[in-house]
């Protein structure tokens, strides 16, 4: 039995980067062995295991014949395989570097000598992304790795080699993507928007000409070169908040080409269902387009009142709020957003301090609705009479 640790751990170990997981690939064991080990298997099937005590993956190594579509559709093979033949089914040469361990249970490098089959190395020292054989177009998810690797290293000088991205493009163009669940689309998109790369993904999605294939209402309104370079720099600025309002500022540029609140938040829903976008960065990109003006002048009663009760703040969710303001902000870059905070923390105080005891006890019904907003109406009211905005 041989044990090598494999892929990002090794690239990112040769690039002087932090190793934040470990995966290994065991040459010459089987399933028994693992298991009797006190290996847990991940799926019924999966020759991939988990560590009793480390918890990182042991996978035996294996080849993968296509017989179906998308990233599900393999035959996995492990008797015989040999760590060769277990890394030329990868997609990258530099993830395509082993570096052989102790043992199952001692992960320290025997020599540290790297193991390169297929030219990693090299393509590390020259920055380039490259696939490592025609497999790579058996799994679409693929393109959008490489987009996201380039994305995460595009800072250090990285391209992708002219090979690959005629690659990427035919099996795009191909209809390939379709086949992948909507689920991997928005985790792909996830890691990239986490790392702080977000920006560059989307941009690299657009310039590769991979966006039209899986988010075409996004594609054509990057069509326009000035909403996409506008969208570009507020989805720079927003790289390290949090992926709701990314999604907003993704959603963004429906703002800038649409005069129309309904039809941007139609666009900004069908993005999102493509994307299988959750509902909370959904919700953001809603509360952008529809309060996204509301500061641009001295704001109204009505506008903070719906404000509140969109992001029901006045329930105590000040996070939803924060989040829309942020995302406000961004747009808006000339607002202060502090003060506005300032004053809607003040808004919200006022909306909450008004109780049933503050009305006429002989109200009934919806009358007693309508009195308690009548005096929210009246104590913002005042307060915006007061407020200096500049």
């Amino acid at each position: 039995m041989q044990v090598y640790l494999v892929g990002g751990a090794v690239r990112d170990a040769l690039l002087g980067i932090a190793v934040q997981d470990k995966d290994f690939v065991v040459v010459g064991a089987d399933f028994d062995t693992m298991k009797s080990l006190g290996f847990v298997q991940v799926g019924a099937d999966f020759p991939v295991f988990l560590h009793p005590d480390t918890h990182f993956e042991y996978a035996l190594a294996r080849i993968e014949r296509k017989n179906g579509t998308g990233y599900q559709g393999f035959a996995t093979q492990t008797k015989g395989v040999t760590l060769a033949d277990d890394l030329i089914r990868r997609d990258l040469t530099i993830n395509a570097l082993a570096i052989e361990v102790g043992g199952l249970f001692d992960d320290t490098p025997k020599t540290g000598q790297v193991v390169d089959f297929y030219g990693g190395v090299d393509d590390l020292n020259n920055k380039i992304l490259r696939h490592i054989s025609p497999a790579f177009c058996e799994d679409p998810l693929r393109i959008l790795r490489t987009v996201r690797f380039l994305a995460r290293y595009f800072e250090r000088g990285f391209t992708i080699a002219d090979e690959t991205i005629v690659l990427m493009q035919t099996m795009a163009k191909a209809g390939e993507l379709s086949h992948l669940s909507r689920e991997r689309f928005w985790a792909e998109s996830v890691k990239a928007m986490e790392s702080g790369t977000g920006h560059y993904y989307w941009q690299f999605l657009k310039e590769l000409n991979i966006l039209p294939y899986f988010l075409a209402e996004l594609d054509e309104c990057f069509d326009d070169h000035q909403i996409l370079q506008t969208v570009l720099k507020r989805l720079a600025l927003a790289k390290n908040s949090p992926v709701a309002v990314q999604f907003a500022m993704l959603c963004s540029g429906y703002l800038d080409g649409l005069d129309n609140e309904n039809l941007s938040k139609t666009l900004i829903n069908q993005t999102a269902k493509q994307l299988n976008t959750p509902k909370y960065p959904v919700q953001i990109a809603n509360l952008l387009t529809e309060f996204w003006g509301i500061f641009a002048q001295k704001p109204n009663t009505n506008n903070i009142l719906r404000l509140i009760e969109k992001t029901k703040a006045h329930q105590g969710n000040t996070q939803t709020l924060k989040d829309t303001l942020t995302a406000i902000g961004m747009v808006q870059a000339d607002l202060d957003i502090v003060k506005i905070d300032e004053l809607l923390s003040h808004a919200i105080a006022m909306y909450k301090s008004v109780s049933i005891d503050d009305i006429d006890k002989n109200l009934t019904g919806k009358e007693i609705g309508l009195a308690l907003n009548r005096l929210r109406e009246q104590k913002i009211t005042q307060l915006l009479s007061e407020y200096v905005y500049e």
